[in-house]
Protein backbone atom coordinates (compact mmCIF):
# COMPACT_ATOMS: atom_id res chain seq x y z
CA UNK A 1 0.00 0.00 0.00
CA UNK A 2 1.24 3.48 -0.37
CA UNK A 3 -0.07 6.80 -0.06
CA UNK A 4 0.92 10.23 -1.90
CA UNK A 5 1.46 12.91 0.71
CA UNK A 6 0.02 16.79 1.18
CA UNK A 7 1.94 18.57 3.19
CA UNK A 8 1.57 22.75 3.90
CA UNK A 9 5.37 22.68 3.01
CA UNK A 10 8.66 20.83 2.23
CA UNK A 11 9.39 19.20 5.45
CA UNK A 12 12.59 17.29 6.81
CA UNK A 13 12.24 14.14 8.80
CA UNK A 14 12.88 15.78 12.06
CA UNK A 15 10.26 18.90 11.21
CA UNK A 16 7.36 16.41 10.70
CA UNK A 17 8.08 14.43 13.38
CA UNK A 18 8.30 17.92 15.66
CA UNK A 19 4.57 18.70 13.77
CA UNK A 20 3.36 15.38 14.57
CA UNK A 21 4.47 15.50 18.78
CA UNK A 22 2.95 19.00 18.66
CA UNK A 23 -0.66 17.78 17.21
CA UNK A 24 -0.41 17.30 13.52
CA UNK A 25 -2.06 14.24 11.98
CA UNK A 26 -2.33 12.53 8.30
CA UNK A 27 -5.60 11.90 7.39
CA UNK A 28 -6.54 10.02 4.14
CA UNK A 29 -10.25 10.10 2.73
CA UNK A 30 -12.01 7.53 0.69
CA UNK A 31 -13.99 8.28 -2.50
CA UNK A 32 -16.00 6.23 -4.75
CA UNK A 33 -16.49 6.12 -8.43
CA UNK A 34 -18.38 3.34 -10.45
CA UNK A 35 -17.60 2.90 -14.58
CA UNK A 36 -21.22 1.11 -15.47
CA UNK A 37 -20.18 -2.13 -14.39
CA UNK A 38 -17.45 -1.60 -11.58
CA UNK A 39 -17.64 0.16 -8.58
CA UNK A 40 -14.00 1.56 -6.88
CA UNK A 41 -12.79 3.06 -3.56
CA UNK A 42 -9.75 3.92 -3.31
CA UNK A 43 -7.84 6.57 -0.51
CA UNK A 44 -6.79 9.97 -1.07
CA UNK A 45 -3.65 11.01 -0.42
CA UNK A 46 -2.57 11.26 3.39
CA UNK A 47 -3.32 15.36 4.37
CA UNK A 48 -1.01 16.84 6.95
CA UNK A 49 -3.61 18.12 9.15
CA UNK A 50 -2.64 20.73 12.25
CA UNK A 51 -3.89 20.35 15.71
CA UNK A 52 -7.44 21.21 15.78
CA UNK A 53 -8.19 20.82 11.97
CA UNK A 54 -11.25 18.12 11.10
CA UNK A 55 -10.74 17.71 7.75
CA UNK A 56 -13.50 19.54 6.41
CA UNK A 57 -12.53 21.00 3.14
CA UNK A 58 -11.31 17.34 2.37
CA UNK A 59 -14.16 15.76 3.29
CA UNK A 60 -16.51 17.94 1.02
CA UNK A 61 -13.95 17.43 -1.75
CA UNK A 62 -14.11 13.80 -1.67
CA UNK A 63 -17.65 12.97 -0.60
CA UNK A 64 -19.09 15.13 -3.60
CA UNK A 65 -16.28 13.01 -5.95
CA UNK A 66 -18.39 9.99 -4.53
CA UNK A 67 -21.89 12.04 -4.49
CA UNK A 68 -21.69 12.70 -8.35
CA UNK A 69 -19.04 9.66 -9.63
CA UNK A 70 -20.55 6.97 -7.34
CA UNK A 71 -23.80 6.07 -7.75
CA UNK A 72 -23.63 4.51 -10.79
CA UNK A 73 -21.80 1.77 -10.68
CA UNK A 74 -23.96 -2.04 -10.95
CA UNK A 75 -25.11 -3.07 -8.49
CA UNK A 76 -22.87 -1.75 -5.91
CA UNK A 77 -22.35 1.76 -6.75
CA UNK A 78 -24.81 3.26 -4.19
CA UNK A 79 -23.78 1.13 -1.61
CA UNK A 80 -20.46 2.07 -1.44
CA UNK A 81 -20.66 5.83 -2.11
CA UNK A 82 -23.03 5.80 0.69
CA UNK A 83 -20.48 4.07 3.04
CA UNK A 84 -17.49 6.30 1.73
CA UNK A 85 -19.03 9.15 2.53
CA UNK A 86 -19.92 7.90 6.04
CA UNK A 87 -16.44 7.06 6.52
CA UNK A 88 -15.47 10.24 5.90
CA UNK A 89 -17.55 12.31 8.37
CA UNK A 90 -15.98 10.02 10.94
CA UNK A 91 -13.12 11.92 10.11
CA UNK A 92 -11.12 9.86 7.58
CA UNK A 93 -8.16 6.98 8.32
CA UNK A 94 -5.27 8.48 10.57
CA UNK A 95 -2.08 6.76 8.83
CA UNK A 96 0.43 9.14 11.16
CA UNK A 97 1.81 5.91 12.60
CA UNK A 98 2.42 3.74 9.90
CA UNK A 99 3.53 7.10 7.52
CA UNK A 100 6.29 7.46 10.49
CA UNK A 101 7.20 4.27 10.42
CA UNK A 102 7.76 4.01 6.86
CA UNK A 103 8.77 7.38 5.52
CA UNK A 104 12.35 8.45 4.61
CA UNK A 105 14.03 11.63 3.27
CA UNK A 106 13.69 10.20 -0.56
CA UNK A 107 9.33 9.68 0.47
CA UNK A 108 9.44 12.79 1.76
CA UNK A 109 10.82 14.40 -1.50
CA UNK A 110 8.54 12.53 -3.93
CA UNK A 111 5.43 13.05 -1.46
CA UNK A 112 4.84 9.16 -1.74
CA UNK A 113 5.46 6.79 0.91
CA UNK A 114 5.51 2.72 0.48
CA UNK A 115 4.05 1.57 3.87
CA UNK A 116 6.29 -1.88 3.51
CA UNK A 117 5.42 -2.30 7.37
CA UNK A 118 1.68 -1.54 8.68
CA UNK A 119 -0.18 -1.62 11.87
CA UNK A 120 -3.83 -0.79 10.23
CA UNK A 121 -5.82 -3.66 9.37
CA UNK A 122 -9.62 -3.07 9.72
CA UNK A 123 -11.96 -0.47 10.04
CA UNK A 124 -14.61 0.38 12.09
CA UNK A 125 -17.93 -1.44 10.59
CA UNK A 126 -21.22 1.04 9.87
CA UNK A 127 -23.54 1.04 12.17
CA UNK A 128 -26.14 -1.25 10.35
CA UNK A 129 -23.07 -3.78 10.28
CA UNK A 130 -23.53 -3.29 14.49
CA UNK A 131 -27.44 -3.70 14.32
CA UNK A 132 -27.21 -7.38 12.00
CA UNK A 133 -24.27 -8.08 14.28
CA UNK A 134 -26.19 -7.28 17.45
CA UNK A 135 -29.36 -9.36 15.87
CA UNK A 136 -26.95 -12.39 15.56
CA UNK A 137 -25.42 -12.36 18.95
CA UNK A 138 -28.87 -12.52 20.45
CA UNK A 139 -28.99 -16.17 20.22
CA UNK A 140 -26.03 -16.64 21.99
CA UNK A 141 -27.33 -14.20 24.68
CA UNK A 142 -26.74 -17.16 27.54
CA UNK A 143 -24.00 -19.14 25.66
CA UNK A 144 -21.20 -18.32 28.36
CA UNK A 145 -19.25 -21.09 25.97
CA UNK A 146 -18.58 -18.18 23.68
CA UNK A 147 -16.51 -15.52 25.09
CA UNK A 148 -15.92 -12.77 22.51
CA UNK A 149 -17.14 -11.46 19.16
CA UNK A 150 -15.50 -8.57 17.08
CA UNK A 151 -16.46 -7.18 13.90
CA UNK A 152 -14.63 -4.93 11.32
CA UNK A 153 -14.02 -4.48 7.67
CA UNK A 154 -10.78 -4.94 5.81
CA UNK A 155 -9.40 -1.95 5.72
CA UNK A 156 -7.15 -2.86 2.15
CA UNK A 157 -10.29 -5.15 0.83
CA UNK A 158 -13.30 -3.39 1.45
CA UNK A 159 -15.78 -6.55 0.63
CA UNK A 160 -14.47 -8.47 3.58
CA UNK A 161 -16.17 -8.40 6.58
CA UNK A 162 -13.85 -9.83 9.66
CA UNK A 163 -15.88 -11.36 12.30
CA UNK A 164 -13.71 -13.07 15.61
CA UNK A 165 -14.90 -15.21 17.73
CA UNK A 166 -13.45 -17.00 21.05
CA UNK A 167 -15.07 -19.74 22.19
CA UNK A 168 -14.31 -22.70 25.26
CA UNK A 169 -15.12 -25.47 22.66
CA UNK A 170 -16.55 -26.11 19.60
CA UNK A 171 -14.96 -23.39 17.86
CA UNK A 172 -15.98 -24.71 14.37
CA UNK A 173 -19.76 -25.01 15.79
CA UNK A 174 -19.61 -20.98 15.71
CA UNK A 175 -17.51 -19.81 12.80
CA UNK A 176 -19.60 -22.17 10.48
CA UNK A 177 -23.22 -20.61 11.74
CA UNK A 178 -21.65 -16.90 12.11
CA UNK A 179 -20.59 -17.68 8.15
CA UNK A 180 -24.10 -18.80 7.09
CA UNK A 181 -25.94 -16.74 9.29
CA UNK A 182 -24.08 -13.14 7.42
CA UNK A 183 -23.68 -14.58 4.38
CA UNK A 184 -27.38 -14.27 4.45
CA UNK A 185 -27.66 -10.69 5.37
CA UNK A 186 -24.67 -9.88 3.14
CA UNK A 187 -24.73 -9.05 -0.85
CA UNK A 188 -23.12 -12.12 -2.10
CA UNK A 189 -19.80 -10.72 -3.22
CA UNK A 190 -18.98 -9.76 0.48
CA UNK A 191 -16.52 -12.32 1.71
CA UNK A 192 -16.61 -12.91 5.52
CA UNK A 193 -13.57 -13.89 7.22
CA UNK A 194 -13.80 -16.01 10.60
CA UNK A 195 -10.85 -15.42 12.73
CA UNK A 196 -9.89 -16.86 16.22
CA UNK A 197 -9.39 -14.71 18.89
CA UNK A 198 -7.64 -17.39 21.20
CA UNK A 199 -4.79 -17.63 18.75
CA UNK A 200 -1.71 -15.60 19.78
CA UNK A 201 -1.28 -13.53 16.52
CA UNK A 202 -0.54 -9.49 15.72
CA UNK A 203 -3.99 -9.73 13.84
CA UNK A 204 -5.95 -11.09 16.29
CA UNK A 205 -4.66 -7.91 18.83
CA UNK A 206 -5.48 -5.72 15.92
CA UNK A 207 -8.57 -6.74 15.83
CA UNK A 208 -9.59 -5.79 19.35
CA UNK A 209 -8.27 -2.71 18.86
CA UNK A 210 -9.14 -1.79 15.57
CA UNK A 211 -12.69 -3.17 15.66
CA UNK A 212 -15.83 -3.22 17.46
CA UNK A 213 -16.63 -5.43 20.39
CA UNK A 214 -19.57 -7.44 19.97
CA UNK A 215 -19.63 -9.82 22.89
CA UNK A 216 -17.22 -9.70 25.80
CA UNK A 217 -17.57 -11.70 29.11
Amino acid sequence: MKYKLKLPQPLTIEELKYKVENGYRFKAFQYCFSPIFATYYPFSPAFLLKDGETGKPQIRKYNMISAIFGWWGVPYGPLYTIRSMRFNLKGGLDVTDDILKNITEEDLSNNCVHLIETTLLYKQPAKSDIKTMNKLVRDYSYDYNLKECYAAWALEYSNVFCVGLKADTNFDKYAAAFQAHLHKKFYKHIQIDIIDMSAEEEAVDLLRKQGTQVIGR
